[in-house]
């Protein structure tokens, strides 16, 4: 059957601590002793600290508040340099010389890399803030404070410079690009003075071709006229060439002349005259012959002034046909004129259509480059204004003065001499606990260790000692008396040496 678990009782454990006080005291004491020393021997660090205010560049930003950065990203990669600046050897050996005054050792040089501190405000996380502190462990108080504006005075220095040869190397770069794009700019320009050379007087409708904003050139405005003066002028030789088969038919019998409209004999006065006192003759002689006889003076003299007028008309016709086929000749003339005209007009815009897509191109790549000139102009600014704000202001702000603890960084002298006090204390408990573990009724004691000397010979008895068991595992209450046994003589023998 198991064994039932064996406990102690206070009794027990009052009695305990007393017969092992040495055991518990001990170790206790040397403990506080040893952690005592160590906290004398060992150095205390001070921790002083400096709080600093980053802001943006603010030349070259005119979209954007002043001073103030576009996103979370760019304050922390601008902290993130700072930090990289402030443990940089050109830094580092400037603030060790300047305050110990003397060229420091790599070993110093990394000692004091691993004494930097950067940190956020409590609460934040380092670069979500424009904020942070800058903090320096030293031994010496003085030393830490002279440490820490040291540092911040010589990473303000070198950021002012990082920036200088950023911007210096930026104007350069911009520079060179801003000479590149002027003479590309000179190329095109050329190239297309030289084109519109060969384009000469159709210029100016070869410009309105390309125009984005449209609208009616004045090549189309010249052929609508033409075309609008050719319809009229063949309407008008139409009526002519009427007006003149008419007249020649009048000629040989003026009577056919009262049948004509008058909208032919616009253009002929006299003969629409004629033709208007003939009918009215006419018209007088059938009035006068209706009422009287045919030889009555009146009627006679009707008809005669009928036969001048018919006479008159006879005359005017030879010369009004003359007329009509003289303004025929000048007409047709007017014609063939008017299509050359329309015709060259033609060719001319056949000519600026075919040229339109390379000026378009060339002057597409004037524009284009002109652009890419200001652009570069303005980066050239942008460049030049970061310079200035380099060489004469800084992005770095300190906020107040160098603060440091009242006591050194770390647990006192105190606190750990009496956590090593407690240590040993505690390892003398383990100690007394294993050397007095309980044992459980009935289990059967370890045996005690003998030396070989006093192992019995294998003819004392008459017969051979029986070699030992291996297969068979010892009790759990055997293994704490064999410990047991084991640390008293060990601790016999250290008191056996002490004496």
């Amino acid at each position: 059957m198991p064994n039932a678990p064996v406990t102690l009782s206070a009794l027990d454990l009052i009695d305990l601590v007393q017969r092992r006080r040495n055991l518990l005291v001990g170790p206790a004491i040397a403990g506080f002793v040893l952690a005592a020393i160590a906290s004398l021997i060992l150095p205390r660090y001070w921790h002083a600290q400096q709080g600093l205010l980053i802001r943006s560049d603010a030349a070259g930003y005119a979209d954007q508040r002043l001073g103030k950065f576009t996103d979370l990203a760019e304050m922390k990669t601008v902290q993130e340099t700072l930090l990289e600046l402030a443990r940089s050897r050109s830094v580092v050996e400037a603030v060790l010389t300047e305050v110990r005054g003397k060229t420091p050792t790599p070993r110093a040089i990394a000692d004091f890399r691993d004494r930097l501190r950067f940190s956020p405000p409590g609460g934040a996380e380092f670069g979500k803030t424009e904020i942070f502190y800058l903090g320096v462990l030293d031994t010496n108080r003085d030393r830490a404070i002279a440490l820490v504006e040291s540092t911040a005075r010589e990473l303000d220095l070198r950021l002012q410079a990082l920036r200088d040869q950023r911007a210096g190397s930026m104007v350069a770069e911009v520079g060179r690009s801003v000479e590149v794009a002027r003479a590309q700019l000179t190329q095109h320009l050329e190239s297309l003075a030289k084109f519109e050379l060969s384009v000469g007087a159709d210029l100016i409708e070869l410009r309105h071709l390309i125009s984005p904003t449209g609208g009616q050139s004045e090549f189309s405005a010249r052929t609508l006229a033409i075309e609008a003066d050719l319809r009229t002028l063949v309407q008008r030789s139409r009526e002519n060439e009427a007006l003149l088969n008419e007249l020649e038919l009048a000629a040989t019998d003026p009577a056919r002349l009262s049948a004509t409209p008058d909208s032919l004999l616009a253009g002929q006065p006299g003969v629409r005259r004629l033709k208007s006192g003939l009918v009215e003759a006419q018209l007088n002689v059938a009035r006068i012959a209706g009422a009287r006889t045919p030889d009555h003076p009146f009627v006679l003299a009707a008809r005669q002034a009928e036969v001048q007028v018919r006479n008159e008309l006879s005359r005017e016709l030879p010369t009004a046909i003359a007329g009509v086929k003289l303004e025929l000749d000048v007409a047709t003339q007017r014609e063939a004129e008017l299509r050359s005209q329309l015709q060259n007009l033609r060719l001319r815009s056949s000519e600026l259509a075919s040229k339109r897509s390379r000026y378009a191109e060339i002057s597409a790549n004037v524009d284009s480059q002109t652009r890419v000139l200001e652009g570069a102009l303005k980066q050239l600014a942008d460049a030049k204004a970061h310079r200035a704000g380099a060489e004469s202001a800084s992005l770095l702000s300190a906020i107040d003065t160098v603060e440091t603890g009242v006591n050194p960084a770390g647990p006192g002298r105190t606190t750990i001499a009496a956590t090593g006090g407690l240590a040993g204390l505690l390892l003398g408990a383990a100690i007394v606990f294993l050397l007095e573990a309980p044992v459980a009724p009935g289990s059967t004691p370890r045996r005690p260790i003998t030396t070989q000397a006093s192992k019995p010979a294998a003819g004392d008895f008459g017969s051979p000692v029986p070699p030992a068991r291996t297969d068979v595992a010892p009790p759990a209450a055997t293994v704490g008396s064999t410990l047991r046994s084991d640390a008293e003589n060990w601790l016999a023998s250290i008191s056996g040496t002490r004496r």
